[in-house]
């Protein structure tokens, strides 16, 4: 009952934020989620030296937890500080995240549990939102806030979409390898169509990457060519629903009447402080001033010319470089590169759908660090569990 509860959190809640339908602090269902996770859980043997990149990711982040005390104590806002407590915790508790996964799912069955429970979940949750927002709010686009005085908002969107898109090939892998076809039919459906109400570039480019993966992970000639229909059928949707490369840049970058991006023009205060473009520049230069260990974790939203405006860099890639460094940006990054390489090298020995679904949720987790903020999220924790889990069965099958 305990992996269907956990299931059932993390199909609702796959990012760091508001509670999608009631208004509940993300941090109690953070904390309660991985604390009861870990109450339930049973001891379960893998070898120690699976652990080491993640002991050196904990050792480290209470390292970039005291260079960022400083900054933060001194700051004109008290809960800045606050804020920095809960986001080390957050991914000290990820890290305990990975034991209780590995505690909980004990086998396929209970894998297979876990992602059929998932695939019943979101249904019922994305036409409640699809509803809200398309029926009540009459707005053309699908979000996440549900609260009747905002009328719908753009706000986390994104992160929800990717949250489902990094979801996907474990969706796909119960399609093709599960007699639930029906089931996981209509959770693929309604999540393909809450992206495309969403409206979220980043959530298409990650679900292309993953197709592609899974087209060249799958040793089944039948799942490739199945797979070969689907990756043709999502780039004609695309390319019919008027997504195109240069309709994208136009809408991001803003063209000025000189062709050069508003965001480079100094005198545009406005898109120099939020554009994406400029926060990655703006880490990039804050990087090289402490390039080994960073600025400190959570001291880019605090730093003097982001105007009180607590803007982080919509990149997790940039947000490492800037605030742990090139260690902390080189641990997270040889971390999924490096449960990508033991995924396949079990793959050589086992051929299971899920286990491709998890290594091409990593190469997603990948690309989705490009465009949100994900490290200190639920779901960036559970797809590098999912790959744990899978070494733990195989290894005590030995």
């Amino acid at each position: 009952m305990f992996i269907l509860a956990f299931a059932f959190f993390y199909a609702i809640w796959g990012t760091s934020w508001t509670f999608p339908i009631v208004n509940i602090n993300y941090s109690y269902l953070w904390f309660g989620t991985a604390l009861l996770a870990i109450f339930f859980s049973n001891t379960k043997k893998i070898s120690i030296d699976n652990f080491l990149p993640l002991f050196l990711i904990g050792l480290c982040t209470i390292l970039f937890f005291f260079i960022g005390i400083p900054d933060n104590l001194t700051s004109d806002r008290s809960d800045d500080f606050y804020y920095l407590l809960i986001y080390v915790l957050k991914i000290i508790l990820g890290i305990f995240l990975i034991f209780s996964f590995i505690n909980l799912l004990k086998g396929e069955e209970d894998l297979n549990l876990f992602f059929l429970v998932i695939a019943i979940t979101i249904v019922p949750i994305i036409i409640y939102l699809s509803y809200k927002y398309l029926y009540v709010y009459d707005l053309n686009f699908i979000g996440v806030q549900v609260d009747d005085s905002l009328r719908g908002t753009k706000t986390f969107k994104n992160s929800l979409a990717t949250s489902l898109a990094l979801i996907a090939p474990f969706l796909l892998a119960g399609f093709f390898s599960n007699k639930k076809k029906v089931i996981y039919f209509f959770a693929i459906s309604a999540l393909l169509f809450f992206i495309y109400y969403v409206n979220s570039r980043s959530a298409i480019i990650i679900l292309l990457v993953e197709i592609l993966f899974f087209f060249f992970l799958s040793r089944s000639q039948k799942l490739r060519r199945n797979l070969r229909w689907i990756l043709l059928f999502f780039i004609g949707a695309i390319v019919i629903s008027g997504i195109s490369l240069s309709d994208w840049i136009m809408k991001n970058n803003t063209f000025s009447d000189s062709g050069l991006p508003e965001y480079f023009q100094a005198d545009n205060e406005s898109l120099f402080e939020t554009h994406r473009g400029f926060l990655l520049i703006e880490s990039l230069n804050g990087y090289l001033d402490s390039s080994l260990v960073g600025n400190g974790i959570a001291t880019f939203r605090i730093r003097p010319s982001n105007l009180d405006s607590r803007t982080d860099t919509h990149n997790d890639y940039a947000l490492l470089l800037y605030e742990q460094g090139t260690l902390g940006f080189l641990l997270f990054l040889f971390l999924i590169m490096w449960r990508i390489s033991i995924n396949s090298k079990l793959l050589k020995q086992h051929n299971n759908r899920f286990l491709e679904a998890s290594s091409c949720s990593l190469a997603g987790l990948l690309v989705a660090l490009m465009f949100v903020n994900l490290i200190q999220t639920l779901i960036f924790w559970t797809i590098i569990a999912i790959s744990y889990v899978f070494s733990a069965i195989y290894q005590n099958k030995k």
